[in-house]
């Protein structure tokens, strides 16, 4: 009776290990994102900071690409609300990035591309 059963913890493992393989790989592939999304999230404020102090747009533009050293300039959309700004006026910055998935097993499983958004308010000084 035990001699027919030895080979059933590998067939067991064998047919566990690509759904295990898919979770490490979800697991990466979320704090890959998740650190691109706090990113985004503190240039979108250091580039409203920059504004509400004074900046122009294209100074806060460059402030949010400074602040994300480590990403892709390229997948970025960055809007700065409003054009011209008076003392005690708001002013929003709002980062769009195109997140593009890493791992090449989560690839085929959902899109390629993923959408982040930050967006900081602030009252311009």
């Amino acid at each position: 009776m035990w001699k027919n059963e030895k080979g059933q913890s590998l067939v067991e493992f064998a047919l566990l290990i690509p759904i295990l393989i898919l979770i490490l790989m979800a697991i990466v592939e979320f704090g890959f994102m998740f650190n691109t999304y706090i990113t985004i999230n503190n240039a979108s404020r250091e580039g409203a900071r920059l504004g509400s102090l004074g900046g122009s747009d294209t100074e806060v533009a460059l402030r949010v690409l400074e602040a994300s050293p480590n990403l892709a300039s390229e997948n970025f959309t960055i809007a700065v609300t409003p054009g011209v700004r008076n003392r005690g006026d708001m002013i929003r910055v709002n980062i769009q990035y195109d997140y593009q998935i890493i791992t090449p097993i989560m690839s085929t499983v959902l899109s390629p591309l993923i959408d982040l958004e930050a967006e900081t308010v602030m009252r311009v000084e």
